[in-house]
């Protein structure tokens, strides 16, 4: 098989490695997470802990997918929305508060995956959690 570009041989790979490419800011969640930082609903632990699978999981039966999407920074447009392929970079590590701790794991992440979008969004989050605390 041949490829004619580099980004068309990447596609193909994460493809059938089937590896989640996040690739899009998911709006909903971000105002969901700035909503929560102006309701003071914000943790300030010392580590990131993201939510095991089993949360996760109970979460999305109790909830569904539409409720589920809030927590999420990203989005993959390639995987279908009622999977949780489709959505990365979580933000809360109870789906009941932003993680401030996971805020800074995301610009993190985001930074090395070229995720610019969400490296500022994440940032700006960090700077009104910040902002309120010293406020």
């Amino acid at each position: 098989m041949e490829f004619k570009s580099f980004d068309v041989l990447l596609k193909a790979l994460l493809t059938s490695l089937d590896i989640k490419s996040i690739n899009k800011t998911n709006p909903k969640g971000i105002a969901h997470a700035n909503s929560l930082i102006a309701s003071g609903d914000v943790k300030e632990p010392s580590t990131w802990e993201h939510p095991t699978a089993e949360m996760e999981n109970a979460y999305l039966e109790a909830n569904g997918f539409d409720k589920f999407s809030q927590w999420y920074l990203g989005v993959d447009t390639n995987a279908d929305p009622e999977t949780k392929a489709h959505y990365g970079y979580v933000y809360t590590s109870d789906f009941k508060t932003v993680d401030r701790q996971g805020l800074r794991a995301i610009r993190q992440r985001a930074a090395q995956n070229n995720q610019t979008a969400i490296f500022t969004a994440a940032g700006k989050m960090i700077e009104k959690i910040d902002a309120k605390k010293n406020g």
